[in-house]
């Protein structure tokens, strides 16, 4: 599968949920694609996000550590909401990483 860095701006997500085949992508933040699936990784978000409020919680490193601050949000990063889309997604297919067009910093 194509990598996926903290540093990636856009990336699509193929697999297999519930027996649906669906597509996912992330750009900048921002999640798109089946709406289900999307609610159900933003509610993952979530749950990791409250839960690095937590002083008792165990990490089981399945979600990297967002940073803090105003980018804190697991959904953020592209590392963090492949881990996140890994979760809730039975089976991926195919992650390809959509490189930036001309003159994207």
């Amino acid at each position: 599968m194509t990598k996926v860095g903290r540093h990636t701006e856009s990336f699509e997500v193929r697999g297999v949920r519930n027996g649906s085949v669906l597509t996912l992508r992330w750009a900048h933040g921002q999640l798109s694609g089946d709406p289900p699936t999307v609610d159900l990784v933003e509610v993952e978000a979530e749950v990791v996000e409250m839960s690095s409020l937590d002083p008792f919680r165990q990490r089981d490193g399945s979600v990297p550590a967002a940073p803090d601050g105003p980018e804190g949000h697991p959904l953020e990063r592209a590392d963090t909401a492949l881990a996140l889309i890994r979760r809730v997604v039975d089976r991926i297919t195919r992650v390809t990483v959509v490189a930036p067009g001309p003159g994207a910093h």
